[in-house]
């Protein structure tokens, strides 16, 4: 198995489920320390959430030049999203 990091070898010893089972906890705990790291970057001021609105829909373009705004409109699904950005 082929990583970008060291499995400790402990756990390389264990079966192929319990390394599935120690990487997606790994996964877990390194996805909580970038929340935390983007939340403390964002009370420092360097950064911020933004809200962006998101289309979900075939190509624009495309679609309306064949089936029209109106099926456009139907198919098109639109939400909003928040990211994290570094202010400039």
């Amino acid at each position: 198995m082929g990583a970008v990091f060291k499995i400790p070898a402990r756990v390389s010893r264990l079966t192929i489920l319990d390394q599935v089972d120690w990487l997606q906890d790994y996964k877990k705990s390194i996805d909580l320390s970038i929340k935390a790291a983007q939340q403390s970057a964002v009370d420092q001021g360097l950064a911020e959430f933004v809200t962006v609105d998101v289309e979900r829909a075939p190509n624009k373009t495309t679609f309306i030049a064949e089936f029209g705004e109106k099926v456009f409109a139907r198919m098109c699904k639109r939400s909003t999203r928040t990211e994290w950005r570094k202010k400039k």
